[in-house]
């Protein structure tokens, strides 16, 4: 999976939950997963590799917000797809370190 993949597999997930504003914040309750979700969109798009798994993680432990237990197991699923092929993604930070 590509970085634009995992860029619409976060969008998807941030419009499930009702956050398809990226810069919105929620105090429902999937806010965290959402706040979670919107960094690791960001992590990826400019941080480190290491920062983008970490808020992936973070998310998949805030899942718990969501109720339903199929949609629950689908965002699951996608985050630990992310997860599994996040050392695919083509990084700067991983660029300068092979430099």
């Amino acid at each position: 999976m590509q970085q634009d993949e995992h860029l619409k597999s976060l969008d998807s997930m941030i419009a499930s939950i009702g956050g398809a504003d990226t810069g919105a914040q929620s105090f429902g309750p999937c806010g965290l997963l959402l706040e979670h979700l919107q960094a690791a969109r960001r992590d990826l798009l400019g941080s480190s590799l290491d920062e983008y798994r970490l808020s992936l993680r973070q998310a998949k432990g805030s899942l718990a917000c969501i109720v339903d237990q199929s949609a629950r197991n689908a965002m699951k699923e996608a985050l630990l797809s992310l997860l599994a092929t996040a050392d695919r993604i083509s990084s700067p930070d991983r660029a300068r370190s092979v430099a």
